[in-house]
């Protein structure tokens, strides 16, 4: 682009913007460009936990009990998923240790997972702005050449 001051001075011949705070803006969108695209690649390595959270996010724990020959119950935990339709059951083992897993493996994951994706859902909203915010900017362009044109041929005339 050049230095900041030919760049303020083309962009703005007739002084009608603050020229340099228009170049500042555009630094500033390729700054956020540039950071955007950084936390779009870092996002993409953990896209398997958003399709974790997306398959399993909406489960719920449920206990069951099955009597033996003796009468005694005994207990048994189920991940319930519902699926299109239907509902998976997903067995997580008896008491102990099918809490264990979901306290301290499915819980934790499915967080993580679904603030992952409301990252992602954010980070769709940014680029949104981002490409509003580039054609806003180039907009602001045209109207420079625009100016740039008007001025020569106003020199050009006197």
């Amino acid at each position: 682009m050049g230095s900041k001051k030919a760049s303020a001075a083309l962009l703005d011949p007739l002084g009608l913007f603050d020229a340099r705070e228009l170049v500042r803006i555009e630094e500033r969108l390729s700054d956020v460009e540039s950071s955007l695209k950084r936390l779009e690649e870092e996002l993409s390595i953990v896209e398997p936990l958003v399709r974790l959270y997306e398959e399993y996010g909406d489960c719920y724990l449920e206990k069951t009990w099955v009597k033996n020959k003796v009468g005694d119950k005994y207990y048994y935990y189920y991940l319930k998923c519902k699926g299109e339709g239907s509902i998976k059951s997903i067995y997580l083992g008896k008491e102990g240790e099918a809490l264990t897993i979901y306290n301290e493996v499915y819980k934790p994951l499915i967080t993580m997972a679904r603030r992952i994706s409301e990252l992602k859902a954010r980070l769709t909203d940014l680029a949104n702005l981002r490409s509003e915010l580039r054609h806003y900017a180039e907009e602001i362009w045209k109207v420079s050449d625009s100016l740039r044109e008007t001025k020569k041929k106003a020199e050009s005339i006197q």
